[in-house]
């Protein structure tokens, strides 16, 4: 990582570019908020972690030339592009030979399912798996007006992620569907650090036990 050129892509409030800084990398951050990008500069100057970001969105890269980045990452970003083909050209476009593309997202077996009650017992019910929708939401905010936010998703199986990075060009390297933290074992304090652990995800955890939550690619430009 230290050296390398690194883009992040919806990176939100730039916690993971301030880190990536911070082991070395020449970090870009990226995200469509103009208010993510406000914290994540004074988080960046808080940190004091050399960091430059950008508002823009994912699917037009233009403010980078080709052939820029040696690594291209996006942590639960992508399941809110609305073109996801043109997100693909772009991170292609500005990779250099060789270089890798990196993004999680909720894994589409956990999108596409909703707790029910069974008895004494809670079980997870699936809905339709191949039924690509946009859904929309709304996010608690805290610490500022309006309180809440809305936003929208969008719900794709694997095989539409696969084929379209094979489509567009890239070496699927690897998928990665990583078991949940292991919650039992630690103490409150080990729980703190770790990043983004959500009340639901620790009320739901003998579920994500049982299923993936998170879906990892790494791909590679030729």
């Amino acid at each position: 990582m230290k050296g390398k050129d690194v883009l992040e892509i919806g990176c939100g409030g730039g916690q993971n570019t301030v880190v990536l800084s911070k082991w070395g990398a020449k970090a870009v951050g990226l995200d469509v908020s103009e208010k993510q990008m406000e914290y994540a500069r004074k988080l960046a100057e808080s940190e004091e972690a050399r960091v430059t970001f950008h508002v823009g969105n994912m699917e037009d890269l233009n403010v980078f030339r080709s052939e820029r980045f040696d690594i291209v990452l996006s942590s639960f970003g992508i399941g809110y592009v609305d073109n996801l083909s043109k997100t693909f050209k772009e991170v292609f476009r500005v990779l250099r030979k060789e270089g890798l593309f990196v993004f999680c997202d909720v894994h589409p077996i956990a999108n596409r399912g909703r707790m029910i009650r069974h008895g004494r017992r809670r079980i997870w019910g699936m809905s339709n798996y191949s039924g690509r929708r946009k859904r929309v939401g709304t996010w608690k905010l805290e610490d500022t007006e309006p309180k809440t936010a809305r936003f929208r998703g969008y719900h794709r199986t694997i095989q539409d992620w696969f084929n379209l990075l094979v489509t567009t060009g890239f070496v699927v390297e690897r998928i990665l569907e990583p078991e949940p933290y292991p919650l039992g074992s630690m103490t409150e304090a080990e729980k703190d650090k770790i990043p983004y652990l959500h009340d639901d995800y620790v009320r739901d955890y003998d579920l994500w036990k049982r299923i993936p939550h998170t879906i990892l690619f790494k791909a590679a430009k030729p």
